[in-house]
């Protein structure tokens, strides 16, 4: 049910650099709960852009029995193509501009929007894709991805701003010794700096709340998820 999603973990590496991830999510954790929300924390997952430490997914609590089973064969292509979709709005997109802005094939494209709309995804009559109700079909409303360094923190900035593409908060995790003026004064765009010390997890610079979904991998996280919770029920 999952497969076809590509949604993969890479094994975890033992070291200081997953002594500081553990550690954080001991002392820190307690902060991402929410009333009425729920949330996931999924470690070295295989993104579009590298490997964040951690992601943690935030969604309303909610009943998902209206989650149809046709989603759960939705694949990546399939994704790519709903994620395009969506991002035209309400207005929708048109058939021929899918295929050029895309590069799929005319019978790839057909294939995708025919199981988009048995899955009640999306509306398609022939020339004119939609999506169908997008709140309920994209539920996630968080996805924070966290890049750790013990000292890389060049490094961890720059992953960070990659992982910005499907995130809607994007951070790096630092030990507290690490961060200094300069680092702070380093950052780029919508990043936020978490701290790890002795005293405890910190949060040093807010990151700013960028809007989902940013990318098609935006989507399959929350696939990802929504495929776990049906199941569930």
């Amino acid at each position: 049910m999952l497969n076809n999603l590509q949604f993969n973990f890479r094994k975890e590496k033992e070291g200081p650099e997953n002594d500081l991830v553990n550690t954080f999510l001991n002392q820190y954790t307690h902060n991402f709960e929410k009333k009425n929300y729920k949330f996931k924390i999924l470690k070295e997952v295989y993104a579009e852009t590298g490997i964040p430490d951690i992601l943690i997914v935030v969604w309303e609590d909610v009943n998902k029995s209206d989650w149809s089973p046709k989603r759960n064969k939705l694949d990546k292509t399939d994704i790519k193509i709903l994620h395009h979709i969506s991002s035209n709005g309400k207005r929708g997109i048109r058939f021929k501009r899918i295929l050029q802005q895309l590069g799929y094939s005319e019978k790839s494209a057909q294939k995708s929007l025919k199981k988009l709309v048995q899955a009640e995804l999306i509306f398609f009559n022939g020339m004119t894709a939609r999506i169908k109700d997008f709140e309920n079909s994209f539920f996630v409303r968080e996805i924070i991805s966290i890049e750790a360094k013990m000292s890389d923190w060049k490094n961890a900035f720059k992953q960070a701003q990659l992982n910005e593409n499907f995130s809607s908060h994007s951070y790096v995790l630092l030990p507290d010794k690490t961060i200094t003026e300069n680092v702070v004064s380093s950052i780029n765009g919508n990043l936020g700096i978490l701290s790890q010390s002795e005293d405890g997890a910190k949060l040093k610079v807010r990151a700013k709340k960028a809007k989902l979904p940013g990318s098609y991998f935006s989507w399959i996280i929350n696939e990802y998820i929504g495929r776990q919770l049906a199941s569930a029920l």
